[in-house]
């Protein structure tokens, strides 16, 4: 029997792994959310918690901007102090997420001797599955990332490559490899691939899909590292 690692609406694109994305310029919030004073910051956050609480009691209809700021007690002018549109409450909702989950990656318990770079990558793909059973509720609200993501979210995937790097090289002495950062962010993609799959067709993420993900994930990075790593400390595995 498939264990269930979580049953997951199958109304959601999973977007723990946003590889790929473009660097066109992102909005003009950008320019205003660090400039934010203490009020509004505040009338941020609330903001940010009445869009995702609308999101989740309304079952992913579509929300507009004025039905969050009248639910958070913002006046609209505030609000669009902060905020253009919806659309730039729902990419800085994806950017909180997205360091949320750098986080997780980052507090992840270390593994014991790994035999192998295969072995890191199978323990990645498990922790973000374990991070989805954990967080399904806040995922499962958040929308795909358009491509003209703002500054913090494409600042969130840098700092998610780059968590993915350095578990890497916490195990095993990295070779010298040209677009390294890219080739991780395609891992990720092909990831978010077959996890949104699983999602679609059965609605959770079964063991058996998350093997798959393992597995294809590895083959892919198979084709840039080689077979076998000096491990931190000397020795070739």
């Amino acid at each position: 029997m498939k264990q269930k690692l979580h049953n997951l609406s199958v109304e959601k694109r999973m977007i723990m792994m946003p590889g790929g994305h473009s660097t066109l310029a992102g909005s003009r919030s950008d320019q205003r959310i660090p400039k934010l004073r203490t009020r509004g910051r505040a009338n941020r956050q609330k903001l940010l918690a009445e869009a995702q609480r609308l999101i989740e009691e309304l079952g992913g209809r579509p929300i507009r901007f004025n039905e969050v700021f009248e639910a958070a007690g913002v006046s609209r002018g505030s609000a669009y102090r902060i905020y253009n549109s919806i659309d730039d409450v729902m990419q800085d909702l994806a950017s909180s997420w997205l360091n949320n989950f750098v986080a997780y990656v980052n507090d992840a318990e270390q593994i014991s001797q790994p035999e192998s770079w295969m072995q890191v990558s199978d323990h990645l793909l498990a922790r973000a599955a374990a991070f989805w059973v954990e967080k399904a509720q806040t995922l499962c609200s958040l929308p795909r990332v358009r491509s003209n993501a703002p500054e913090s979210y494409r600042g969130a995937v840098k700092d998610l490559t780059k968590a993915i790097a350095d578990t890497f090289d916490r195990y095993f002495v990295i070779p010298e490899i040209s677009d390294w950062p890219l080739i991780l962010g395609m891992y990720t993609s092909l990831g978010d691939t077959i996890f949104a799959d699983a999602v679609r067709r059965d609605g959770y993420i079964s063991e058996q899909r998350l093997a798959e993900a393992q597995k294809i994930c590895s083959t892919y990075l198979a084709f840039h590292l080689p077979t076998s790593l000096q491990a931190r400390g000397g020795h070739s595995k």
